[in-house]
């Protein structure tokens, strides 16, 4: 065979090598599915005509540990939600934990309750 006649042959052949390959390494690894988990966002109680929002991450649920949220600012100020890991795995499985911000730095201290509801 000609070496010309071999290089155009062989050139055919690569990409026919290539997708075996693919295939091959696409049947030895393990089906994954995505995350069931999904952010979480509260709205608080509307106190003294305001309310606030915390949002939990996908993240902070799948790896669970007491976590301190700063709400949304509103009326000038904002409020601390703690949860807890055990609250934070709650929601990561679907439930719902109902919690109270610390008080308002602000005149006339006050706090929200937030209910967050986890998504399964």
């Amino acid at each position: 065979m000609e070496r010309r006649t071999f290089v155009i042959e062989a050139g055919k052949a690569f990409p026919v090598v290539i997708g075996a390959l693919y295939v091959i390494g696409c049947g030895s690894k393990s089906p994954t599915s995505p995350s069931t988990t999904a952010d979480v966002q509260s709205n608080s109680t509307v106190v003294n005509g305001h309310s606030h929002t915390v949002n939990v991450s996908a993240s902070d649920q799948l790896h669970p540990s007491n976590t301190t949220y700063t709400s949304s600012n509103d009326s000038a100020h904002t409020h601390m939600v703690t949860l807890s890991a055990s609250q934070l795995s709650t929601i990561a499985s679907g439930g719902s934990v109902t919690v109270t911000s610390t008080n308002s730095t602000v005149t006339g201290s006050h706090s929200h309750e937030f209910t967050f509801q986890g998504k399964k």
